[in-house]
């Protein structure tokens, strides 16, 4: 196993955001099992008021039940993918994968955007839902039938007050909004300068260790060096052991010298 020795330590932040992603699972893996637990509450209820009533129309349980399944996959199945997506980055986001951290940047980005375009969906449907309200008390379709005039299978179906169903819609836009914080945090604490720096770490720096002189024009202390100089040309030879300090000189006693005597002068 190598060891980058150019990434740093794994900050706090990437720690909490592994962490948090693990619980954006837990919630979406959670919400998908209730959207499976209510389809089966929901099918065992139209089976119930289809029996209670007795003249139920065919057409109509073969619409709730399709209805009741679609409504389970359109939470159930973004809800698993969303699940899996984050679950499979947790780790390679722990361990420092840059390409990890992209895709759950493409996660919260791809919430935050369902969720704006939800939002403005909402309010561009609002001249449909005055329009219909001006019309007057009896909508009628292209059938000619009225929407007062419900059958008796669909009317026991929505007046029997249901308290799985409430709970599991409620927890379903609760389960939404905590699941789009969440990711958001993660995104946030993802992108602090720390964990930039954790997931980006620097290129290795090649040792300053040599100097070029130019070879013209010349330096002008040097003269021209065409060559690479040492700034330290010393470390590259043995040290030269200093010569040992010559002895101390001693005062010699003075030697005796014999008197000298000058006699006469003598011609020659």
């Amino acid at each position: 196993m190598t060891v980058d020795v150019n990434r740093p330590p794994r900050p706090a932040q990437v720690t909490v955001a592994c962490w948090l992603q693990v619980a954006a699972v837990a919630l979406l893996l959670g919400l998908a099992g209730l959207a499976v637990a209510h389809a089966v509450h929901y099918d065992a209820e139209i089976s119930r008021v289809a029996a209670m009533v007795g003249n139920a129309d065919p057409d109509e349980v073969r619409d709730e039940r399709a209805g009741n399944v679609a409504a389970t996959l359109f939470v159930g199945v973004p809800a698993l993918l969303l699940a899996v997506w984050l679950g499979v980055t947790a780790r390679p986001v722990l361990r420092g994968s840059n390409i990890a951290r992209i895709f759950v940047f493409v996660a919260g980005g791809g919430q935050l955007l369902l969720a704006l375009c939800q939002l403005c969906g909402g309010f561009l449907l609002l001249p449909l839902a005055f329009a219909v309200m001006d019309t007057g008390d009896d909508v009628v379709v292209d059938d000619g039938v009225s929407w007062e005039q419900e059958s008796d299978f669909l009317d026991a179906l929505y007046t029997d007050p249901d308290v799985f169903s409430e709970v599991f819609f409620g927890s379903t836009v609760l389960t939404a909004l905590a699941v789009l914080v969440i990711t958001l945090a993660v995104v946030l604490l993802l992108a602090l300068p720390p964990a930039h720096r954790y997931f980006v770490p620097k290129p290795p720096q090649a040792p300053q260790a040599w100097q070029a002189w130019p070879a013209w024009p010349p330096h002008p202390a040097i003269g021209p060096m065409p060559y690479y100089i040492c700034p330290d040309p010393s470390a590259h030879f043995p040290a030269v052991p200093a010569p040992p300090p010559p002895p101390p000189a001693t005062a010699e006693p003075p030697t005796a010298t014999p008197p000298t005597t000058a006699g006469p002068a003598t011609e020659a």
